[in-house]
């Protein structure tokens, strides 16, 4: 379990399966991966004991804009975070599965 004391912003992340639509923004405390080489820091990743969560703030404006989660039995889930033209924003998930399948 992903409780937001590991990670602020987010409350709690069970695993792959967990719905994320409502959860709102995701700030990014410390990023510490340049996942698109461009020479910034825009992306944070940390373990628990049932998961691998990657959070990529794709704008740098300090919220992430994707998350993948990938279980430790290979269930994955990949969201990325809308902003809706009424100015409501939501995630969306935008794939998911198992690894080697």
């Amino acid at each position: 379990m992903i409780a937001s004391n590991e990670f602020p912003g987010i409350p709690e992340l069970t695993d792959a399966s967990t719905p994320l639509e409502n959860l709102g923004a995701v700030e990014l405390d410390t990023p510490g991966h340049d996942i698109d080489a461009d020479g910034t820091l825009d992306t944070e990743t940390f373990r628990t004991d049932d998961a691998f969560v990657v959070a990529t703030d794709t704008d740098l404006d300090g919220f992430a804009d994707h998350l993948t989660i990938v279980d430790t039995d290979g269930d994955f889930a990949a969201w990325e975070f809308h902003h809706s033209e009424d100015g409501e924003t939501h995630w969306k998930r935008t794939d998911n599965g198992k690894l080697g399948e």
